[in-house]
């Protein structure tokens, strides 16, 4: 304990000067953040990196409802994320990707519809079509709609039952591994979420499916980092979430 008596007069600054750079640290901005669920074989990790170098095998892609690739044209954004995949995955070679996804989606339910650009079959919101590349696993989940004008739109709801989808697609024909996640829906998916707030709907979404089967033991959230800056994503703030309020 501390008395004027044997210690210093200055001591006691000594000491709080300690607490403060102590709390400091403790509290500063992270980049990474894990947190494994007791009792049970998984774990989360939210971290701030670049989706398509993550070294999980399983890695979620979002997507259109007809699936569109074309990126000569301008349909699909080349700095989107679905673009940076195409170019890195598969050298641009869109010819390549369509035909594994045509055998993805085989036999799945489609509407056919004539106006707007790009492909003519629409998928339901949720649908998953599964591609490989250089020895991972891509899960291409369609959470949004194409307007007439090939601008891309999802809402909540969509990406409430387009999660959904993907863990159930993933739990009957997924490879057991790691997974990786970005923040679907709010860039070109113009979500109208905060980020915060979709990192949540992710790990809640990824728990309740997890709750009687297993279907990958980590799953990362990553969250790109010029979104980290911009929006102010607090990975701390994230760490109390995952503590405190998910369940499972």
């Amino acid at each position: 304990m501390y008395t004027r008596d044997k210690y210093s007069a200055y001591s006691f600054f000594l000491v709080l000067g300690f607490a403060v750079v102590a709390a400091l640290l403790s509290r500063r901005p992270v980049s990474r953040i894990s947190y494994r669920i007791p009792k049970k074989d998984f774990s989360y990790e939210v971290l701030i990196g670049d989706l398509l170098e993550s070294p999980a095998t399983n890695i979620v892609i979002s997507t259109n409802t007809t699936f569109d690739t074309d990126i000569a044209s301008g349909l699909i954004n080349p700095d989107s994320l679905q673009g940076k995949f195409t170019n890195k995955y598969f050298l641009g070679n869109t010819v390549e990707l369509n035909k594994q996804l045509a055998m993805s989606l085989k036999g799945m339910v489609f509407k056919e519809h004539s106006v707007g650009k790009g492909k003519k079959r629409r998928y339901p919101i949720g649908t998953v079509a599964k591609v490989s590349s250089h020895g991972k696993t891509f899960y291409l989940s369609a959470m949004a709609e194409l307007n007439e004008e090939g601008t891309a739109k999802s809402t909540p709801k969509m990406l409430d039952e387009a999660l959904e989808a993907l863990w159930q697609f993933m739990a009957m024909k997924g490879e057991l591994g790691d997974t990786a996640i970005g923040l679907i829906g709010t860039g070109r998916g113009r979500v109208g979420l905060p980020r915060k707030k979709v990192i949540e709907k992710v790990a809640q979404s990824f728990a309740d499916a997890s709750y009687d089967k297993v279907f990958s033991n980590k799953l990362s959230i990553v969250v790109f980092p010029g979104d980290a800056e911009r929006f102010g994503v607090n990975l701390f703030e994230v760490r109390d979430y995952l503590s405190q309020s998910l369940q499972v």
